[in-house]
């Protein structure tokens, strides 16, 4: 894997905390009394961890005035990663860096939110829930937990500001979208954005109610924990990519991502999640046609093909010229 040194911010580790069971907060500062760049709501960064790499976090503080960034980490089952890493070797005092914030996840400008998080998903929309709620904008916060011990952010959500607004949902209780869907996504509204962020079968469930109901499907903008089209390479197809700034073509095989031809031709580029989740491959696109299958890019910007992500995309026409 390899990050352009731009934006690579080294960091302090402030402060670590449980943040319901399974959860932990950490707290970071810039070194050297710097200010940490500005975000806006659905913002992560890539934090590096020895020996594995870039790995991303949903910033899920309130972006203040540049003085710490917040992130939660879910301790996943089995994990040997980077969750396992942070919950078991990262101490407060310890230094390590970031990248600048990126967002492929942004607040979308509307009459009303719902918000719908699953699990460890509350991370970015519950920075996005308190600036609509400052701003005064009507707005639903719908959070699902496996069971009420797994609820993050208890005294954020609970506070006057969002409290009235918030809905918990415990599955253990079978209170869940499946068992329980709430009156709001059964009356569609053109006014309304829905965003939401969790597992893939928590997105599949949302997606499901809303066509049920007859919302439109540029209503709804979500992030996903992993990308489902990741692996499913039976019937790939070899192609060539091009950089415009050369001319030099190379071969893509069946098994090859775009991103590992390119590294392995030593072509500098940005890479980090290589799921098609993060953004930070996205790539322009001078001519041919993209096979898109990531999860960042919207449904126009795919339409549109004039970018592509380096790690998981493919390409349906014989050459892709790329704007490198």
């Amino acid at each position: 894997m390899t990050m352009k040194d731009a934006g690579i911010i080294p960091v302090t580790i402030k402060t670590m905390k449980l943040n319901g069971t399974g959860n932990i907060s950490v707290q970071i500062i810039a070194q050297d009394d710097n200010l940490l760049p500005p975000y806006f709501p659905g913002a992560h960064i890539d934090v590096f961890i020895p020996e594995l790499g870039p790995r991303q976090y949903s910033l899920c503080g309130e972006n203040g005035n540049g003085e710490y960034y917040e992130i939660c980490v879910k301790l996943a089952e089995d994990s040997t990663g980077g969750s396992h890493f942070i919950h078991h070797h990262f101490r407060p005092g310890d230094s390590l860096t970031i990248s600048a914030p990126r967002n492929h996840f942004p607040l979308p400008d509307a009459g009303k939110y719902l918000f719908f998080a699953g699990g460890i998903g509350i991370t970015p929309l519950l920075a996005m829930a308190e600036h609509v709620a400052k701003q005064q904008i009507e707005f639903e916060l719908h959070y699902s937990v496996s069971d009420s011990e797994h609820i993050a952010f208890l005294p954020r959500l609970t506070a006057p500001v969002l409290a009235k607004n918030v809905f918990i949902h415990d599955s253990s209780a079978n209170d869940s979208l499946r068992h329980n869907t709430p009156l709001s996504l059964c009356q569609p509204d053109e006014n309304t954005r829905v965003l939401a962020c969790g597992p893939d079968g928590f997105i599949q469930r949302l997606e499901d109610i809303m066509r049920t109901h007859h919302w439109q499907e540029n209503q709804l903008s979500f992030e996903r924990f992993s990308n489902a089209n990741i692996g499913k390479d039976a019937e790939n197809q070899a192609f060539h990519i091009q950089l415009n700034s050369t001319g030099q073509r190379y071969l893509v095989g069946p098994k090859q991502s775009i991103a590992e031809v390119l590294l392995s031709a030593r072509v500098d580029i940005m890479l980090s999640c290589e799921q098609g989740i993060c953004g930070s491959c996205i790539t322009d696109v001078i001519d041919g046609i993209p096979d898109h299958r990531d999860c960042v890019l919207t449904e126009e910007e795919k339409a549109e093909n004039t970018q592509i992500t380096l790690c998981c995309s493919r390409s349906k026409s014989p050459v892709l010229v790329l704007d490198l």
